[in-house]
């Protein structure tokens, strides 16, 4: 057996995954210190996207709340008018969509157009569904049922958030994080996560997931 090729196209891309996570999840226990103001603007792309999709915001009520920059991915908030529902408009390698519904501080549900939304262990009372690729109306479209089946469910209701936005999000992050690293041999479990549970959620509804 040749272990010199064995160590260079299954361990060592292993041991990467493991160290790779192990350095995210750490920079991400403290996520306040990831996210700064975007001083500078949104870029003219990114301007664009947002003018490309004005007509639709405006026809769900979504008006502009802030933007930030989150490691490198660069993010612009939307929430709906009078509703505990937010819209980011992700800038990365390429653009994604992620809707957000905020019952109280900590039962939420994201609906997402990424593909890697499964790769972290949700932590309770946190519901997640990802459709990569769809269009932002199709999104929306999934997340407004998807809502209405967790309030039918399980009897959840609006209780209004007792910080500002940011400050939620951040919050619910560092929650998110305390739960990964709860698990046992978590850097090493991320293996399985990253290799195979990260695309699990795609396409699958919370219907599907708490029928």
């Amino acid at each position: 057996m040749d272990y010199a090729s064995l160590l260079i196209h299954i361990v060592l891309p292993l041991a990467i995954v493991v160290v790779v996570t192990f350095i995210l999840v750490m920079k991400m226990s403290a996520p306040e210190k990831m996210m700064r103001p975007l001083t500078e603007g949104l870029s003219l792309y990114e301007q664009q996207v947002l003018t490309n999709h004005r007509e639709w915001l405006a026809c769900c009520n979504f008006e502009y709340l802030t933007s930030f920059q989150f490691g490198s991915i660069r993010v612009a908030v939307f929430q709906q008018k009078g509703e505990q529902r937010f819209l980011s408009f992700y800038f990365h390698k390429k653009l994604s969509f992620s809707f957000e519904t905020y019952f109280d501080d900590l039962t939420t549900l994201d609906t997402s157009t990424s593909g890697s939304v499964g790769m972290f262990p949700p932590r309770p009372g946190n519901f997640k569904q990802s459709f990569p690729n769809v269009r932002a109306d199709q999104a929306w479209q999934r997340h407004l049922e998807a809502e209405e089946h967790l309030r039918l469910k399980f009897g959840f209701s609006f209780r209004p958030l007792s910080q500002p936005y940011v400050q939620t999000l951040i919050h619910l992050m560092r929650l998110q994080i305390q739960h990964v690293r709860s698990r046992s041999f978590w850097p090493f479990r991320a293996i399985y996560w990253y290799h195979f549970k990260r695309d699990l959620l795609a396409n699958k509804t919370i219907q599907m997931q708490y029928p």
